[in-house]
């Protein structure tokens, strides 16, 4: 059975077909050439005659474009999918590759709690075995309704990591691709076990996001591994860029992004320095315009290395140890220290801004929940009832929801979907998700470092570790639920 070039394990790959366009050229989503790209859809509806040109004019599109794989055709999209209306120049971007595709399953209905409906499915991955096979990523809800996510196999050498789109429209859960299928992977080479960092949006709606090791311990740079990769994904134009290693000889297990600047932030951390349990790196910033790092701090210890929080100013905080966060202010482009302290040691995920411009977050050591509001002040918001990994703020800014106990404890309670008032601190279960799976789907809830709210408010997305019932493991499977609030 084949797999990608260079040592990747995805059946059903077939990189061969595929040509590298990445830098060589780069695309105005506002120019006119979309607007040819319309008539010229129009044009083949109405004349037969004009096929040929039709042809050409599909070819000059890229959002008429659909890779075949080995098991046929990646999905069309269910909804129109027209141009982006942006202004010039905001939408200049280099040229992805054509999404590989991927098995697709259906999701399933799981059964109700507390008056929600709820719907899921196993994440349909390769055939090979893990180390284990999971999820550490946040995903994202587009503006459409779908959810992006990613699931890896978390091995150090020839590691390999896959995105998934689920489609509310087809109620179908697709692999997008593999990432050893967009880069040059020299067998052997360590590989991208895993996709850590949080997915998080660009200003023309393409989506960013990092490798990471499945595992620093023994960790070779050699070959052609040089550390983590920034990728970018179009979901309209349905292509995938690898955007190069933002920190060479680092791995990136933090992302986050002010949409309005255009920038992306990360925390880089040196795998030598986590053996050494020092956790050393840089805070980075990454132009989305430019295509380059415009921004390096100084190797230092943070704390945590796990979720980096933006206010309404687009501002980035990151944890430097005993309550502190870091700040970084793309006005200034430098790093100060916050005044105040968060109620944990170390900042471990957060929200959105929220429209009056406060943010929620969450510590460790001990796990409280807390709001950083647009004075600068942080107050405390209440406990956390466990380890909380992922935070999503509903659409209405009245709540936010999570699930405790992420690394592997979460069925002892039954998996609860939580919901806190973001006024008052209050906390209402909104549905026990483990019976559910348990009585369907035959596995064990782990925990969740994974929740997202679609933009309607109607449907929360929950991507979840699970084992085997009766096994003492709650990895080794990654769930997707979809909670239906309304």
């Amino acid at each position: 059975m084949g797999g990608p070039a260079g040592g990747g394990r995805a059946p059903w790959s077939g990189p061969a077909w595929r040509t590298r366009l990445i830098g060589l050229m780069r695309v105005d989503r506002g120019s006119e050439v979309w607007r040819l790209a319309l008539l010229g859809g129009a044009l083949l509806l109405l004349l037969v005659a004009g096929f040929a040109f039709g042809t050409f004019l599909a070819g000059e599109s890229s959002t008429e474009s659909r890779p075949s794989t080995a098991d046929g055709p990646l999905s069309e999209p269910s909804r129109p999918q027209p141009p982006r209306s942006i202004d010039a120049g905001v939408c200049d971007l280099s040229l992805g590759e054509p999404l590989v595709g991927g098995p697709t399953t259906e999701l399933v209905e799981l059964g109700e709690a507390n008056g929600v409906r709820v719907e899921g499915a196993v994440y349909p991955r390769p055939d090979y075995e893990g180390d284990p096979w999971s999820q550490w990523g946040q995903g994202i809800a587009l503006a459409d309704g779908r959810f992006l996510s990613a699931i890896g196999d978390h091995i150090g050498p020839d590691g390999n990591s896959y995105i998934y789109e689920y489609d509310p429209a087809t109620r179908t859960l697709a692999t997008l691709g593999d990432l050893l299928s967009y880069i040059d992977h020299e067998p052997g080479s360590w590989g991208y076990g895993k996709v850590h960092g949080q997915m998080v949006v660009g200003p023309c709606g393409e989506v960013y996001f990092t490798s990471y090791w499945g595992t620093y311990r023994d960790i070779r740079f050699d070959g052609t591994y040089r550390g983590d990769i920034l990728f970018r994904l179009d979901p309209e134009l349905r292509t995938i860029a690898a955007l190069g290693v933002p920190v060479v000889e680092h791995g990136v297990p933090s992302l986050a992004a002010s949409g309005a600047a255009a920038l992306v932030y990360g925390e880089a951390v040196d795998p030598f320095s986590k053996a050494s349990d020092i956790d050393e790196g840089p805070f980075f910033v990454y132009d989305t315009d430019t295509e380059q790092v415009i921004f390096e701090g100084p190797s230092i210890p943070h704390s945590g290395y796990r979720n980096i929080m933006v206010d309404s100013e687009g501002r980035a905080y990151y944890s430097i140890g005993d309550g502190q966060l870091a700040v970084y202010d793309p006005g200034q482009n430098d790093i100060t220290t916050h005044p105040s302290r968060m109620p944990g040691d170390w900042l471990r995920a957060s929200t959105t801004v929220m429209p009056d411009g406060r943010v929620f977050g969450v510590t460790r050591e001990p796990d409280m929940f807390f709001v950083l509001e647009p004075s600068g002040e942080m107050r405390s918001l209440g406990e956390a009832r466990g380890y909380t990994t992922s935070m999503a703020l509903h659409p209405d800014g009245d709540r936010f929801f999570y699930i405790p106990d992420a690394h592997g404890g979460a069925w002892v309670t039954g998996a609860p979907l939580i919901s806190v008032d973001t006024g008052t601190g209050d906390q209402t279960v909104v549905a026990e998700l483990n019976p559910l799976v348990e009585a369907r789907l035959g596995l064990r809830l782990g925990g969740t470092y994974n929740i997202a709210v679609a933009p309607s408010g109607q449907t929360v997305f929950v991507g979840m570790n699970a084992g085997t019932l009766g096994s003492d493991d709650s990895f080794g499977e990654v769930v997707l639920l979809v909670v239906h609030l309304l």
